[in-house]
């Protein structure tokens, strides 16, 4: 009779886990679990002198139900999905960065430039038509608002970038909080002979949630609390320096910071030396900061965190010189203007604003120490290549040209050779009603910014490039005469080989609309090696996913197949203490009077 109740109990566990497991097939993350029995411990039967005792089993039990899992498809699968969720997210990036362009087509820029040194042509052939340079005024607005509109374009993916970034470290955050707690409370089950399958299926889905955002290491730790085995995981994430630091330890967790920051171009020999800015205001994110003439690095940085804000203002070495840097408390980029911070003076420190770098840190659970990371895989570690590498436009040196730095070189020597050809020329000066010139002026700059009307435009200039007003308000300053020896006899106004010259520019072999050829040649070769890499990993991932769903996951045949064998075997115990009860019935009317 025990050995009967004891197979109609494991029978029942049998079929309650086959149960659970067919009520969760569709739940996503569970772990197919698995009743394991064994023998009970047998007793010898009473030896009345005999050769020998033999033992006698006493039936059956259900030592533990456990999960189905293999540990090693678990790491290969979170770095497949790192690599994934990386290639997949840099993807969609390149490709948003690729639809700013709008190349090839007619509302791109090679359609404007075409269109500007096509309207050149047209002056060169008839140098004295107004109707002819108000064309090329023109069409020169629209080159500019195409350049400027391109390149904010271009930084507004970035910034997307960087915002999309702090809010999957937000949730890296939590995923590593909910790790440490889960550690504490599966450890304290298992310590009292517990098994928390379920907890274990949540703890293993944080860490693949986690390894879609960042490139991670994990590893289960285990320790024996009388006789029963616990176990915890740990995760680390390398650092800059070629570290680690520990993200989950046990029950304590740290923590992931992804913030913007903004590193002045100009480097200065003192942190502590008056850099004779221009005695203005600036603005950082609508506070006000006082420049002035006797500022350091040093003061403007206690001015900067004197304001509130929202960002902390450091000076870092650069080599054997210093900069200022300025770093976002929050995932926001930073912005600003003014001639000095913001600008392009002589004496500016000219911080880029706009699609700002941005930093990676960790916080270390076990120390509570903050380091840098390079966030190499998953959707953080796409943004963090997206706006330290792709949107650079400063790359290290010797390192490869990126895009952002390709783009601003062809647009610089686009809008630069212009000036150098416009300023080359000279244009006639009227005394009176005189239809005849009275003295020839040179060319100045065509396009200009705001802070800079020197002819030698730089990165800084590009989101306010425009028409030099002066040509804006006077378009007989486009010069389309030369004073070069073509000219016989001196300026002429029926001489258009100024004219002509600029419109050569475009059939340069080697000049800025080749280099932007080039450039959206790049771009497409970039959306299409992370499409492909994608792609691959994609299929990877597919792979070691049916891999681990053969192991883990549940078969609803394989389920039904226990679970007959489980009714059947309950059946059987059933029915052997069915005949067990009916012999000691009879037994029991043998022996009464």
């Amino acid at each position: 009779m025990d050995i009967a109740s004891t197979a109609l109990s494991a029978a029942q566990t049998l079929m309650d886990v086959a149960g659970q497991n067919i009520a969760n097939d569709a739940t996503p993350g569970y772990s197919q679990q698995v009743a394991n029995l064994v023998a009970t411990p047998p007793y010898a039967q009473p030896d009345m002198g005999g050769l020998y005792t033999p033992q006698l089993g006493t039936g059956v039990e259900v030592q533990s139900v456990t999960r189905v899992r293999a540990n090693y498809l678990d790491g290969i699968y979170r770095t497949t999905q790192s690599n994934e969720s990386y290639y997949s997210t840099r993807t969609n990036y390149l490709q948003a960065l690729q639809s700013v362009l709008n190349e090839p087509g007619s509302n791109g820029l090679s359609a404007s430039m075409n269109t500007f040194f096509s309207s050149y042509q047209t002056l060169s052939q008839n140098p004295q038509s107004s109707a002819a340079r108000t064309v090329v005024q023109q069409d020169g607005e629209a080159l500019a608002a195409q350049v400027q509109q391109i390149y904010q374009g271009l930084q507004s993916v970035g910034v997307q970038a960087q915002s999309q970034a702090g809010l999957d470290a937000q949730t890296a955050n939590s995923d590593l909080q909910q790790l440490a707690n889960l550690n504490t409370t599966i450890s304290q089950a298992q310590a009292i002979g517990q098994q928390p399958n379920d907890l274990l299926d949540q703890r293993d889905n944080l860490l693949d949630s986690l390894s879609k955002l960042i490139n991670i290491n994990f590893s289960t730790q285990t320790s024996t609390v009388g006789s029963f085995v616990t176990s915890q995981v740990t995760v680390t994430m390398p650092t800059s320096s070629g570290s680690s630091v520990t993200l989950v330890s046990g029950g304590q967790y740290g923590s992931l910071q992804v913030q913007p920051t903004t590193t002045s171009q100009a480097s200065y020999a003192s942190d502590t030396t008056a850099l004779g800015l221009t005695a203005q205001t600036d603005t950082i994110n609508g506070a006000t900061i006082a420049v002035t003439a006797t500022d350091t690095l040093q003061s403007l940085a206690s001015k900067i965190n004197a304001a509130n804000a929202g960002v902390t203002a450091t000076v870092v070495p650069n080599g054997s010189q210093y900069q200022l840097t300025l770093t976002s408390n929050s995932s926001q980029p930073i912005t600003g203007n003014g001639s000095d911070l913001f600008g392009t003076t002589a004496q500016g420190l000219a911080i880029p604003v706009g699609t700002p770098q941005f930093v990676a840190n960790a916080t270390d659970a076990l120390t509570g120490t903050t380091s840098p990371v390079a966030p190499s895989g998953g959707s953080i570690g796409a943004a963090y290549s997206l706006v330290n590498t792709d949107l650079n436009p400063n790359p290290p040196s010797g390192s490869a040209p990126t895009l952002m730095s390709q783009f601003t070189s062809a647009v610089l020597g686009l809008l630069n050779d212009i000036n150098t050809v416009q300023m080359q020329g000279v244009y006639p000066v009227y005394s009176g009603s005189s239809t005849t010139p009275t003295s020839w002026s040179a060319g100045v700059p065509f396009f200009v910014s705001p802070t800079n009307t020197t002819g030698t435009l730089t990165a800084q200039d590009i989101p306010s490039v425009e028409v030099n007003p002066a040509i804006q308000n006077d378009i007989n300053q486009i010069t389309t005469t030369s004073t070069q020896a073509q000219d016989t006899g001196g300026p002429n106004l029926g001489d258009g080989w100024n004219a002509t010259q600029m419109a050569d520019i475009a059939q340069q072999q080697s000049g800025p609309v080749s280099q932007y050829s080039s450039f959206v040649a790049d771009m497409g070769a970039a959306v299409d090696l992370s499409q492909n890499l994608q792609s691959t990993s994609q299929s990877l991932l597919t792979q070691v996913t049916s891999q681990r769903e053969q192991t883990a996951g549940v078969s609803i045949n394989e389920q039904m197949t226990n679970l007959v064998q489980a009714q059947s075997m309950y059946t059987a115990a059933a029915k052997v203490a069915e005949a067990m009860d009916s012999s000691l019935q009879s037994l029991l009317s043998a022996i009464q009077p």
